[in-house]
Formats: C-alpha cells, sequence, structure tokens
C-alpha cells in the first residue's frame, strides 16, 4: 500500500468512433480514518486538472471517471494521485462497441493496481507487436510515458531482441505531460523484446495490448501492467 499512486493509460474515448472507452477507479481504504485523494490528470496537449475524492475507513469504492467533470473528454491522460492514508488505488478501463454504451456492455477490460514510486529506469517484459499478413487477429501495443514533474524527461528505450546490442528509440515528454506511443510505428514486429526506459527525470510507465480483429473494428481482449521501476529510483 502506499499514499502516492500513478497510471499512465486513461481515456474517455466519448468521440464517434466504432469503439468506445471509458475508465474507473477503483479504491481501497482499509485504515480506521476516512481517505482524501488529491488527483491531478495529465495529458499530452493541455494543463493538468485536478480534482479531490473522499473514501470512508474500512470501504472499498470506485468512480466512474466518466462522470468527473474535471477531466478531460477525448484526451488521453495519466494521473498522480496522492491520498491522506497508505491504501490501494486501481484503473480499470472497458472497451465497448457504440451501441454498448447505454448499459456499458463491455467487450474488453483490463485492470492494473497503480504504481506507487516514480523512476528514472522502468523495465517491462512482455513487449510484442503481432502483425501478420493474412493473420485473423492483430496484437497493436502503446507505451504511455508520464512525467509530473516541473521539467522535461529526455527518455531512452533499450529494446532488448536477443540478437546483438539493444535497439535504442528515443523519446522527449514534457513537463507535467503524458506522452502515448503507438509502438506498431516503432519497433520490429512479430519479435518479442525486453524494454528498458532509461528517463533524465523519474517516471512512471505503463504498457498496454490489444488483442483486435483483422479489420480493427472488434476488440477482442486487451492487457495493461505498470512497468516495473529500478530499486534505485
Amino acid at each position: 500500500m502506499s499514499q502516492v499512486h500513478y497510471f499512465g493509460d486513461g481515456y474517455l474515448l466519448e468521440q464517434d468512433n466504432d469503439i468506445r472507452q471509458s475508465a474507473w477507479v477503483c479504491m481501497f481504504n482499509p485504515a480506521a480514518r476516512e481517505a482524501v485523494l488529491d488527483f491531478t490528470f495529465y495529458y499530452a496537449d493541455a494543463a493538468p486538472t485536478s480534482m479531490t475524492l473522499k473514501v470512508p475507513p474500512k470501504t472499498g469504492m470506485n468512480r466512474h471517471l466518466l462522470e468527473c467533470k474535471e477531466i478531460l473528454k477525448n484526451h488521453r491522460f495519466g494521473a498522480r494521485i496522492v491520498s491522506s492514508e497508505n491504501m490501494v488505488v486501481q484503473i480499470t478501463t472497458g472497451y465497448y462497441g457504440v451501441e454498448d454504451k447505454h448499459d456499458w456492455y463491455t467487450h474488453a477490460m483490463h485492470s492494473v493496481i497503480c504504481g506507487t514510486k516514480l523512476s528514472k529506469t522502468n523495465y517491462y517484459a512482455d513487449a510484442l507487436v503481432i502483425d501478420r499478413p493474412g493473420n485473423r487477429l492483430k496484437e497493436p501495443e502503446w507505451a504511455f510515458l508520464l512525467n509530473p514533474n516541473k521539467e522535461a524527461a529526455e527518455v531512452k528505450l533499450y529494446a532488448y531482441y536477443g540478437k546483438g546490442k539493444p535497439k535504442v528509440y528515443p523519446f522527449h515528454v514534457g513537463a507535467e505531460r503524458v506522452l502515448p506511443v503507438f509502438m506498431d510505428e516503432l519497433v520490429v514486429k512479430n519479435q518479442i523484446y525486453g524494454a528498458k526506459y532509461v528517463s533524465s527525470v523519474p517516471i512512471a510507465v505503463q504498457e498496454t495490448r490489444l488483442i483486435e480483429e483483422e479489420d480493427r473494428h472488434t476488440i477482442r481482449a486487451c492487457f495493461s501492467v505498470m512497468a516495473s521501476t529500478s530499486l534505485r529510483g
């Protein structure tokens, strides 16, 4: 448990699209006191926004973020959450067809316990983009680099494919911004690699992979994890 929590992959996709996306924050406060949670939301192209929630003692609860006017819709976002008590915070994301929104019939969903620290070095093991001609299913992947600091982050992804030196991909993440990276346009496809992110300032990294139909209109499954942080910070 922790009093500080981070996630990188938030999205309230409400624009006309074949797929809608929504998110919930799930909170468990095992303490004997009420917990006050201060949220700061970071975007790729907008200034941060904030809100406060309260969780009663010894209570688990969730909040559909679509109900929160403080969050920008149709903008990917990450968040830093500071709580007055040690607790567990989890981000849950669902994917829906246009016709499903009224009853929130879920096509696919992933749920991730938030990271509890920033680090200059972050690791991820199951990095993979699957896109083979003739295969019915595709697996696109994103990396979300969250920089809540007051200064910009210069980040390098070292992709270890197991043959020779790792390939290196550089990124610039502005101060108090989240950078979504569509890995399909970057890495070697159809080959698993180990990912190591090295940053000039401490950041959080979340990776999300979808399993989609060939025509990219139906989400079959998905998963997402927070990258493992270095013990040295």
